[in-house]
């Protein structure tokens, strides 16, 4: 399997950005990491094992890219504010450097996010928020509202990447648009997700909103871990 790490010092964070690619050719998908995962989570935890055949056979590629949740939502010696403007910062590096890198090294511009745990929650902000760059994201056992990050603070940038929130009051026509007829929305969650009743509560939001998506419900005393997540990816990826 073709595989190589790479990266930059991106000048928006500050920081080295190094990511993982695997694969040739195919959809290219972007892989969020866990809480305080980096781009070697995925293949450390095993979860390129089970969708290597798709990536070998050209189907798929995949990039794992860095986080910095550790110095933007689990960062507690920073004010919550400051917390919401560094992850803002965190989509601009994706948005004005990674994408770009992405669309120039694959030749493509169809675009698919994916993330479990807190790493569906920037799968699926990151889509609703920006859903012209999008076109699929899926988010296995996600969580989907930021407000235990907040210590009891919020103002409009908090409202505004707080889906749990924002959903209720979304009403502007592009962007029911694009959720409608170019972006494709997929929640998967289980029977012992510890995410469950968020995932459940975001399923009811978008259908009563009527934005159509995808929900998937796993039962069988399926967890909120790896093992879960392995046996889950194939059949969404």
């Amino acid at each position: 399997m073709h595989h190589y790490s790479y990266g930059w010092y991106s000048e928006r964070l500050n920081r080295q950005m190094d990511f993982q690619h695997f694969g040739h050719a195919g959809a290219p998908i972007i892989v969020f990491p866990t809480t305080l995962g980096n781009h070697y989570e995925f293949s450390d935890r095993n979860m390129i094992d089970p969708i290597a055949w798709k990536i070998e056979e050209g189907l798929i590629q995949v990039f794992c890219v860095n986080s910095i949740n550790n110095e933007s939502w689990y960062n507690n010696q920073i004010h919550p504010h400051e917390k919401v403007k560094r992850h803002v910062s965190y989509e601009e590096y994706l948005i004005q450097e990674f994408f770009p890198y992405v669309r120039q090294k694959t030749g493509m511009e169809y675009l698919v996010l994916f993330g479990c745990s807190f790493g569906g929650f920037h799968a699926i902000n990151f889509t609703l928020r920006h859903p012209e760059l999008v076109d699929k994201a899926i988010s296995l056992s996600g969580s989907f509202t930021i407000e235990g990050f907040l210590n009891g603070y919020y103002d409009d940038l908090c409202y505004y990447n707080n889906p749990a929130h924002y959903m209720q009051n979304m009403r502007d026509p592009y962007y029911i648009d694009r959720y409608n007829h170019s972006t494709e929305l997929s929640l998967v969650t289980s029977d012992w997700d510890v995410c469950r009743d968020r995932n459940e509560y975001f399923h009811k939001l978008l259908t009563d909103k009527g934005i159509r998506h995808n929900y998937f419900f796993w039962d069988g005393h399926v967890n909120h871990d790896w093992p879960s997540w392995q046996r889950m990816i194939g059949h969404y990826l």
